[in-house]
């Protein structure tokens, strides 16, 4: 009986044994990892989405009829003409810069009646596959910043695409096209504020307005983003993340990334240094990191105002959007304009940006008459220490301020600035040129 009995515990001990090896075995943990992903991807700053259209934009369209310069100035001529381009489909792309002598590089981009669109950097050709119909495939390494549509009326046209700092010309076959917008605009161009061509180099040259341009200071009531909705969209696990308290504002962090947040200046930004390490010596080639950088501020809503595209840096792996108020960009000396993302090869390592959005326009509203082209280009030719050959581009703008007395309002003032090697400045207000504020981080 006692033999029967110990049997019998034996076989039972030895049947849960077994049991609890295999449902050792077969454990898989239901960590957060489903759940955290989900969490992030469900958090969102705003409802605001983009595509890359909407975001990377000409800074200028021009209309070059009878040795003459038109620009289209209002948005919704612009985007006339961009719905039109949009529905080309562009192929056989040629390259043809060795037919074009450096010396006649300019006259071909204006020498004939033709429209010109302008880019405010190279852009990739992947980055042109995703706002116009691009079906040549094979257009690895290539950019461009400008496109010259010479005005025809048939349904068969070049078009070129064209990189003026490095003389590269492409001609490419628009077929099944149709150019109605664009004749339209050209039979208007006499109505369009006129520019002049100012030759900055032996392959570029910047249109520049030939009178005075009217524009109004600007005053707006701000909204404060919320910065726990920002702690949530970028780490992984927010309930790991540690708050202190820093000089003007917060410091967050889980151990390995870390989020700043200056209230003075009203400015986040978050770095990710493991990033820059494990992505050394790696490329991405699926995802262009400019539309990688869209996508970013996309998943967790960041596109509270409106910002345009400005520049890239392929070595520094950076992108930099700018604030644009009713077609103008917004400059401001520590980066309250801008969103800059640096990227690994496939992570981000640092994102920056306001942490506010321009709610309510005040009513009041300042005219200011700023000087023509011309005269800014005299100005800068004045100007000790400024030296032609490192003005890279020229533009009206407003700067952007925080007002001394109320603290949720942002001021803008019109003004002209010009990109001096990598940085903008203002044109200074006293007539002597540069000297003006540094004014984005670039």
């Amino acid at each position: 009986m006692y033999e029967a009995i110990k049997t019998v515990v034996l076989t039972s001990l030895v049947l849960i044994s077994i049991m609890m090896t295999f449902a050792l075995w077969t454990y898989h943990p239901k960590y957060d990892v489903l759940q955290n992903d989900e969490y992030i991807q469900h958090v969102s700053v705003s409802n605001t989405q983009v595509d890359t259209a909407m975001v990377v934009q000409p800074k200028q369209v021009l209309i070059h009829k009878g040795g003459a310069h038109y620009a289209l100035t209002k948005e919704e001529k612009k985007n006339e003409v961009l719905k039109e381009v949009k529905k080309w489909a562009l192929d056989d792309f040629e390259n043809i810069s060795s037919s074009v002598p450096q010396g006649k590089f300019l006259s071909f981009l204006d020498g004939k009646e033709r429209l010109e669109i302008i880019y405010p950097d190279e852009l990739p050709i992947d980055i042109y596959r995703l706002i116009f119909t691009v079906e040549d495939r094979g257009l690895d390494g290539l950019a461009f910043d400008r496109i010259l549509v010479p005005f025809s009326e048939g349904d068969k046209f070049p078009v070129y695409f064209i990189a003026t700092d490095r003389h590269k010309i492409y001609k490419a076959t628009a077929s099944d096209a149709s150019q109605d917008a664009i004749s339209r605009l050209a039979k208007e161009a006499n109505h369009f504020p006129r520019y002049f061509a100012y030759p900055v180099s032996e392959t570029k040259q910047l249109y520049l307005p030939e009178k005075e341009v009217e524009l109004s200071s600007l005053q707006y009531y701000t909204d404060e983003l919320d910065v726990d909705k920002f702690k949530e969209a970028l780490f992984s696990d927010p309930s790991f993340v540690k708050k202190d308290l820093i000089p003007f504002g917060e410091e967050y962090t889980d151990g390995s990334r870390l989020m700043d947040v200056d209230f003075f200046q009203r400015l986040l930004l978050y770095v990710n240094p493991a990033a820059r390490v494990s992505n050394m010596g790696q490329t991405d080639q699926e995802t262009h990191f400019i539309q990688k950088s869209i996508d970013f501020v996309n998943e967790h809503g960041g596109w509270t105002d409106l910002y345009h595209f400005a520049r890239w840096s392929e070595e520094d792996r950076k992108v930099i959007f700018r604030l644009v108020v009713n077609g103008y960009p917004v400059f401001n000396e520590y980066g309250m304009s801008e969103i800059v993302e640096t990227w690994g090869a496939s992570d981000l390592m640092k994102y920056q940006r306001p942490l506010f959005r321009l709610e309510i326009p005040d009513r009041t509203r300042t005219p200011k008459t700023l000087p023509s082209g011309r005269e800014i280009v005299k100005q800068l030719e004045q100007a000790k220490g400024v030296r032609k050959s490192l003005v890279k581009d020229i533009a009206i703008g407003y700067e952007l301020f925080k007002d001394p007395e109320r603290e949720k309002v942002i001021r803008l003032e019109p003004a002209w600035f010009y990109l001096y090697e990598q940085t903008w400045k203002k044109v200074s207000d006293d007539g002597d040129g540069g000297g003006g504020g540094t004014n984005g981080l670039e």
